[in-house]
């Protein structure tokens, strides 16, 4: 599904919740879609359009594996989608696009490790002037952080 599709599923889900939470509280705390930049041109549209609608983003550029890796091994310099899904097959940690049954223990125990690697592609995307969510760069640990501290 294509990032606009998912923000426009999302959005759908909120109207039909508010309806019903007139009647009673809403199903759900927060609203997050999360998916890869691959080539999709109309990446910056979806994002603004699901922080407009109050829909949080978790973006991985080039794919969501690049999480994954991190939790092992940094990468810092900017690698192809492929290249980093073969690393997470290599690191047991995906098999296709499923997260192997092996790595979930594994992910957990290193999150934190994962975490703070994210927010360093991010500070070194600031201090060399790229644009947010270069490559390499993901948001899930935001997504993943809120979950694990939610009430």
């Amino acid at each position: 599904m294509t990032p606009d599709a998912l923000v426009r599923r999302a959005k759908e889900h909120v109207r039909r919740n508010r309806r019903r939470s007139i009647r009673a509280s809403p199903n759900f705390d927060e609203i997050w879609c999360v998916f890869d930049t691959d080539e999709h041109p109309n990446l910056p549209r979806a994002i603004d359009d699901a922080r407009q609608s109050g829909i949080e983003v978790a973006v991985s550029n080039p794919c969501f594996e690049l999480w994954l890796v991190l939790h092992v091994e940094d990468q810092t310099a900017h690698v192809h989608r492929r290249d980093v899904q073969r690393r997470a097959n290599e690191l047991e940690l995906s098999d296709g696009k499923k997260i192997t049954n092996a790595a979930g223990s594994r992910l957990i125990k290193t999150f934190e490790t994962a975490k703070q690697r994210a927010r360093a592609l991010d500070e070194r995307h600031k201090g060399n002037d790229s644009p947010p969510r270069s490559n390499p760069s993901t948001g899930v640990w935001r997504l993943v952080d809120r979950i694990r501290h939610a009430p």
